[in-house]
């Protein structure tokens, strides 16, 4: 399977995404794969927030990068 969760949390595990963008929906969810569950970071990394929106729907949209 490729794409979704599995192909962001390959490319994490790699070291090879800059940055992240997160959209955050209302609603509870409670079932499926969470982004960084079941892989090995080589380091823990620090994302830095640079950008945040709101929109009318409550959905919360998130803009980090990693440092350099």
């Amino acid at each position: 399977m490729t794409g979704g969760v599995t192909l962001a949390s390959q490319l994490a595990e790699l070291g090879l995404i800059d940055e992240y963008h997160f959209a955050v929906h209302p609603i509870i969810a409670g079932e499926g794969r969470r982004l960084f569950e079941g892989i090995n970071l080589k380091e823990k990394f620090q994302l830095q927030l640079v950008e945040s929106k709101v929109f009318k729907s409550g959905v919360v949209v998130l803009r980090f990068l990693k440092p350099a």
